[in-house]
C-alpha cells in the first residue's frame, strides 16, 4: 500500500489526472513545451517501469511524477532531480510525500544519520539515496523507482552523461553544429515563455550572459536582468552587458538587507524545509535577493527565473580540476573525497569514510558501454552530475518556485547536452569551443564582449589554486577568516553570522577550520534536522 501527500504548489503545481500525477513541465520528443496540465496526459497508457524508462528518455524537462498501479507506485525524477521526493515503509505501507517535516513526523523513533553527517558537512548533499534522517529517502536524479505494495523497491537510471561514441567531425562543422544547436535551444526557450518577463540572475560570467543574448537576439523584451551582493567585479560587469543590451537592471544590495533574526521567521524556515529535503544544504545565495524582488514589487508575479547552470560544466570548465586523469590509474575514491568534500578541514578518518561511502555508490552504479579517453574519467563527471550538481547547484534554484515563479534551464537542453556529451575532450578544455562560437555569434555581435575585463580562469590560475589547495587545511583560522572575507562579495558573513551564533547559543560547538561559509549553514541545518529527530545533543564539530 501507499499513503502520498504531495503540498508543495508554489510556482509549479501537482496535477492529478486518473492515476497519475505530475508537476514540472516536459518538453516532448518533437521538442514542444508542455506545463503540468498537457504533461500529465502524456503517461496515461503507462502501465510498467520498461514502457516508462522508453518515454522518458525521448523527452526532457523539469519534473516528478507519481503514477499509482495495481502492483504499486511507479516514481519518476528528471535529469536534475528538481522536485525530489521523499518515502519511507512502515510495516508494508510506502509513505510519499514533498514535504520533509510532514515525513519525518510519520517515522517512529526516527534516528539521525551520523554515517551522512561527514559529507554532508563538507559537501552540502548527502551521497545516494539516503537523507540525514535513518530510514527517510530521497528521490534520485533521472531516477525510476517502483515502491511495491508488497514492501520492496526496484530503482532504475535512464539517463547517463556518458559519451556513446565521440564524434568525427573537425572544428568548422562543430562550431556549425553548435550555432545551429544554441538556436534551436532559444527557439524553446522563448516558446516557453509565452511573452512572460525573463529574469536572468546575471553574474559576470559567460552562461547567464548567453541567456540574455539569446533573448535580446530574439527580439525578446520582456527581460529583467538582476544580481545581489555588494558592489564587486562581477556585478560591475553584470551592469555593463544589461545596459549594453537595453535590459532593465536591478542590484539588490545585500549590505542594506536586515538579518536581524531572519533565522525565527515562518518564511526562511518553511523555505528550509521545502529546499532541503533533508538531504540539501538550502541555499542563501539567493533567497534575500528573490525576496526583495517579491516584496518591492519590481517584477511581475508571473516571472520566469533563467538561471545559467551547466552551461560551463557541458562546455568543460571542470575538466582539468576535476576528472582528468593524471597518473596510471583512474580517480578513486579518496581522490574524489578530498576533491569535491573541502567545505571543512576533514580529519583522515572522516576522509576515509566519504571514501567508502563513494565506493559503495559506484558499486550499485550500473551504467552502460561507453566511449572512453585514457586521459580522463567519464564516470566522476556523471558521478558529479547525480551528485553534487543535482543536489548542490540545481537545488539551489527550489528557492524561485519556493517564492512563487517557475525557471527554466536552457543551457541544460537535451540537445545541447547530446551535443557535448559525445564530443572529444581536447575541445572542452577550459571551454574552448563553446566559448569562440557564443563570443562569435552572440557577445561581439551585441556588443557584450569585454576581453580585457572577463572574469576567466587561465590555466597559470588553476595550477595556482591547486598548489593553494594542498596547503589549506594547514592555515590557521584567522587566515581563513581573512580570506574569506576579503572575497565574500554575497555577504555570506552577516547571514551564516546568525547561524553560528544560534549554534553557540545551542551548545554546539561551531567548527571554525572551514574553506567556505557554506560550512556553517550545512552545520545549523544538520543541527536543525538533529533536532527534529529527537536529538538536540549534538556535538558536530566532532566531524573535524
Amino acid at each position: 500500500m501507499e499513503h502520498i501527500r504531495l503540498t508543495h504548489n508554489r510556482g509549479f503545481h501537482w496535477v492529478t489526472e486518473g492515476h497519475t500525477s505530475f508537476t514540472g513541465y516536459v518538453y516532448d520528443q518533437n521538442g514542444r513545451y508542455l506545463d503540468a496540465a498537457n504533461a500529465v496526459s502524456l503517461f496515461r497508457e503507462v502501465t510498467d517501469l520498461p514502457r516508462l524508462k522508453r518515454m522518458l528518455q525521448h523527452i526532457d524537462g523539469a519534473f516528478s511524477l507519481i503514477i499509482r498501479l495495481p502492483e504499486g507506485c511507479l516514481i519518476a525524477t528528471d535529469t536534475m532531480g528538481m522536485f525530489p521526493l521523499l518515502y519511507a515503509i512502515s510495516g508494508k505501507t510506502w509513505n510519499i510525500s514533498d514535504d520533509a517535516s510532514y515525513l519525518s513526523g510519520l517515522v517512529n523513533s526516527s534516528t539521525f544519520n551520523e554515517n551522512a553527517l561527514p559529507e554532508f558537512l563538507s559537501a552540502g548533499f548527502v551521497l545516494g539515496a539516503e537523507t540525514l534522517v535513518e530510514g527517510i529517502y530521497r528521490t534520485r536524479p533521472a531516477e525510476i523507482l517502483f515502491l511495491r505494495k508488497d514492501g520492496t523497491k526496484e530503482h532504475e537510471s535512464y539517463y547517463w552523461f556518458l559519451p556513446e561514441a565521440f564524434t568525427a567531425a573537425q572544428l568548422p562543422q562543430l562550431k556549425t553544429t553548435l550555432r545551429n544547436t544554441l538556436q534551436a535551444v532559444s527557439d524553446r526557450l522563448i516558446n516557453s515563455l509565452n511573452g512572460r518577463t525573463a529574469i536572468v540572475p546575471l553574474s559576470g560570467g559567460y552562461d547567464s550572459r548567453l541567456i540574455a543574448c539569446m533573448l535580446k537576439a530574439a527580439g525578446y523584451s520582456n527581460t529583467v536582468c538582476f544580481t545581489y551582493g555588494r558592489p564587486n567585479p562581477e556585478s560591475v560587469l553584470s551592469e555593463r552587458v544589461a545596459r549594453a543590451l537595453g535590459f532593465p537592471w536591478i542590484f539588490a544590495d545585500y549590505r542594506n538587507i536586515s538579518t536581524k533574526e531572519f533565522l525565527d521567521t515562518s518564511n526562511f524556515n518553511a523555505y528550509c524545509n521545502y529546499a532541503g529535503s533533508l538531504a540539501s544544504m538550502p541555499y542563501l545565495q539567493e533567497y534575500f535577493a528573490v525576496m526583495h524582488l517579491k516584496n518591492d514589487h519590481n517584477i511581475p508575479d508571473d516571472s520566469i527565473f533563467l538561471p545559467g547552470h551547466t552551461g560551463d560544466y557541458l562546455a568543460g570548465s571542470y575538466l582539468e580540476k576535476t576528472i582528468r586523469i593524471r597518473s596510471d590509474k583512474r580517480k578513486d575514491h579518496r581522490a574524489l573525497a578530498n576533491n569535491y568534500f573541502t567545505f571543512v578541514s576533514l580529519s583522515q578518518k572522516n576522509k576515509r569514510q566519504i571514501a567508502s561511502r563513494i565506493k559503495q555508490w559506484f558499486e550499485q552504479y550500473d551504467h552502460p558501454e561507453i566511449a572512453s579517453d585514457p586521459n580522463y574519467d567519464a564516470f566522476t563527471e556523471d558521478w558529479d552530475l547525480k551528485e553534487k550538481i543535482s543536489k548542490f547547484i540545481f537545488n539551489s534554484s527550489r528557492v524561485f518556485p519556493f517564492f512563487g515563479y517557475e525557471y527554466r534551464f536552457p543551457l541544460w537542453d537535451a540537445e545541447l547536452r547530446a551535443f557535448f556529451r559525445n564530443l572529444p575532450y581536447t575541445f572542452r578544455v577550459f571551454k574552448q569551443l563553446y566559448n569562440e562560437v557564443i563570443e562569435e555569434e552572440y557577445f561581439k555581435p551585441l556588443g557584450v564582449h569585454f576581453p580585457a575585463e572577463e572574469l576567466r580562469e587561465t590555466p597559470k590560475q588553476l595550477r595556482w589554486q591547486a598548489i593553494k589547495k594542498r596547503f589549506r587545511d594547514f592555515r590557521p583560522s584567522f587566515l581563513r577568516d581573512r580570506c574569506l572575507s576579503k572575497n565574500d562579495y554575497l555577504c555570506y558573513r552577516r547571514f551564516t553570522t546568525e547561524m553560528t551564533a544560534r549554534l553557540r547559543k545551542e551548545g554546539v560547538p561551531v567548527n571554525r577550520n572551514i574553506n567556505s561559509y557554506n560550512a556553517f549553514i550545512c552545520q545549523w541545518y544538520s543541527n536543525e534536522v538533529r533536532k527534529m529527530t529527537g536529538n538536540a545533543d549534538t556535538n558536530l564539530g566532532s566531524s573535524r
